[in-house]
């Protein structure tokens, strides 16, 4: 009773506060980037695509990294670094496309072959995948290790306190997309850009306030990550040869350990200490010694191993895997979809609007998912809710066959690769608009006319479409099926928050981040191979199989858990 009144009190609040300024800074990028990518190569979805699978490659191999670093690091360290780290790196990528987008024609002209711009394109890859990647270190620390510590043994709490930061999540989604286009909208990309790089420099110290505040209200934040030990001599095992550290104390009790009594030591009485240590102790600083520099040397490879192992011996690592078939999938609302959207004839306005509703019933999910659970269970709930997921998405694989539909099964035998154009309208007579060009939510772009110049094209008009009923059976889909997806979503990572040892929560974290990002790369890289709308019906095939499949693996992991699926199949007990 003292825990949970002691974090309904200033705690609470401020790990909502934090947590929603952090999902409006997301989601603002998240908004914000995809626009700024197309602004500055509006002729393909190269740029863009390139983006999504480098970015793909690196959270697959450094993601359990970082996670082992949340893990070794104390907390309030990875707090500190993850919001100067994030934040600074936005900022300088928002310098960077400011200037490509103002001085584009100059910048290219600096260098032979545009090698400048071509640089340029490249830092701004990299430095958003820095950002990402501190902005995975501050989610796997908050939402994985802060959050479970405050609520204690509370699994009720846990429940209502996950469901509330994802609805504020979703609360951002609904609005940040709104300010952030009327921002674009009255102003331009460039601007846009040193806007949301002002912004971040803002809530650096905000963020940064806020996550110390609770650190100091919240004790059990302070305390020591101790290993239990029902996993320690399973994971030594499982290390195969590579000592782990079994503790990891905070900056404040590694001090006392590891200080003498006498507050002024030099450097010599250092090394009388260690020389006076017992054997065992020299080696155990030998062992870790080792260990370091073995990580070092090559700390992706062997951490991604390591986690790995680590990850596949939890029974729950079934519907960590259920969980990252959902990210195979075009039936969500980010670039892809949005630009199909636009070529069915829906106006930027109207994207924007379903967006919102997506949003909407997705905080719906997440009122419903503490009284599903409490009621049904975790397993059940998770059962039920990919269930309503896939019968929502049914829809989707529906319109497809209905008019309106640009879908045509045999459009890559009907015509050679060299053919292939896509639609156009009588206000956008192009000869080479790629797909991307028809994905844009800014009014302006650049278009290569039949004589070979290049024009600016402003208020351009909709494609022309027979019937809106496909696209309407689409959209109805997706929308209804975030109901479904973030009560799954909160189902597994309860699942994990309650399943996953004290000082493996990170690693194991970061795995699950790796899997999740190695299915989203390759959908992008099935979005390459099929690029045209006419061919969009077999993107939609391909995830709603993800969808079902991801069903089959969270059912796979419940039969493991209960010994059954579903009560009917429960086998009799025997006396």
């Amino acid at each position: 009773m003292v825990l949970e009144k002691s974090f309904k009190g200033k705690a609470k609040w401020l790990m909502y506060l934090n947590h929603f300024i952090v999902g409006w800074d997301d989601n603002i990028w998240w908004f914000a980037l995809g626009l700024f990518l197309v602004e500055i190569t509006p002729q393909n979805l190269q740029f863009t695509a390139s983006y999504g699978l480098v970015s793909g490659i690196a959270v697959l191999l450094f993601g359990t990294v970082v996670g082992d670093w949340v893990d070794r690091t104390s907390r309030l360290t990875v707090a500190r670094v993850s919001v100067l780290v994030q934040n600074s790196a936005l900022i300088v990528c928002c310098i960077i496309l400011y200037l490509v987008m103002e001085f584009k024609a100059f910048i290219a002209s600096l260098a032979p072959n545009e090698g400048l711009l071509k640089t340029c394109y490249a830092f701004i890859i990299i430095i958003a995948i820095l950002s990402n990647l501190t902005n995975m270190a501050r989610k796997t620390a908050i939402e994985r290790d802060w959050i479970v510590e405050i609520c204690g043994q509370d699994r009720d709490m846990l429940a209502n306190l996950s469901a509330t930061m994802r609805r504020i999540s979703l609360v951002t989604m609904v609005i940040c997309p709104i300010v952030t286009g009327q921002i674009l909208s009255r102003t331009s990309h460039s601007t846009g850009a040193l806007v949301v790089a002002g912004w971040n420099f803002f809530t650096i110290f905000l963020e940064y306030f806020l996550l110390w505040k609770i650190y100091q209200e919240v004790p059990q934040l302070r305390r020591e990550k101790v290993r239990e030990e029902r996993h320690t001599t399973n994971t030594i095992d499982l290390m195969q040869g590579v000592d782990v550290v079994m503790e990891f104390q905070d900056i404040e009790k590694q001090d006392k350990s590891l200080g003498s009594s006498d507050k002024k030591v030099d450097d010599n009485n250092d090394s009388d200490d260690v020389n006076k240590m017992a054997p065992s102790s020299k080696r155990e600083i030998e062992k870790r010694q080792k260990y370091t520099f073995i990580t070092s040397l090559c700390a992706s490879f062997i951490t991604l191993r390591r986690g790995w192992i680590i990850f596949k011996n939890y029974n729950v690592c079934f519907a960590g895997l259920s969980l990252a078939s959902l990210y195979l999938t075009v039936l969500g609302f980010h670039s892809i979809t949005i630009g199909f959207a636009y070529t069915q004839g829906l106006s930027e306005d109207l994207i924007g609007g379903l967006l919102a509703a997506a949003a909407c019933t997705g905080i719906i999910g997440t009122f419903i998912y503490p009284r599903v659970r409490k009621k049904c269970g975790l397993e059940r709930t998770g059962l039920y809710a990919l269930a309503a997921e896939v019968a929502s998405l049914t829809l989707c694989v529906v319109s497809i066959f209905c008019p309106g539909s640009p879908f045509d099964p045999l459009y890559y035998s009907r015509k050679g690769n060299d053919d292939i154009v896509l639609p156009t309208t009588e206000s956008y007579q192009t000869s080479s608009i790629a797909l991307l060009n028809d994905s844009m939510l800014s009014s302006k772009i650049n278009v290569t006319t039949d004589d070979g110049t290049t024009a600016m094209v402003t208020d351009r008009s909709l494609p022309v479409v027979s019937s809106y009923v496909s696209i309407s059976l689409l959209m109805s889909g997706i929308i209804g099926a975030r109901i479904g997806l973030w009560m799954a979503d909160l189902t597994i990572t309860q699942l994990f928050l309650e399943s996953v040892d004290v000082t493996e929560r990170g690693i194991v974290a970061g795995v699950q981040n790796a899997i999740n990002q190695l299915m989203d790369m390759l959908k992008y890289a099935i979005v390459l191979l099929l690029p045209v709308p006419e061919v969009f019906g077999y993107l939609v095939i391909i995830s709603y199989s993800f969808i079902c499949l991801g069903w089959i693996l969270f059912a796979v992991y419940v039969k493991k858990t209960r010994g059954y699926v579903f009560p009917c199949f429960k086998p009799p007990q025997t006396s």
